[in-house]
């Protein structure tokens, strides 16, 4: 592979983490009066711990990552 398809490779490959990023950053904010609704007023309890994680750790992930190459 030359240099220059290299780089495309590259800069395509951050296009599309950036439009995934959007997309799922979007259905966040979309989802967050119905998040508050359901999750953030009841009683805490293990669904609710597990919920949270499943639903941000997974974001962190992908931030971190992004961030770290």
């Amino acid at each position: 592979m030359s240099d220059e398809e290299v780089v495309y490779a590259l800069r395509w490959n951050n296009n599309i983490a950036v439009a995934i990023f959007t997309l799922i950053s979007y259905e966040y904010i979309l989802q967050f009066e119905k998040e508050v609704k359901f999750v953030w007023t009841k009683p805490w309890s293990m669904m609710t711990y597990l919920y949270l994680v499943v639903r941000y750790f997974g974001i962190f992930l992908a931030m971190l990552c992004a961030c770290c190459m």
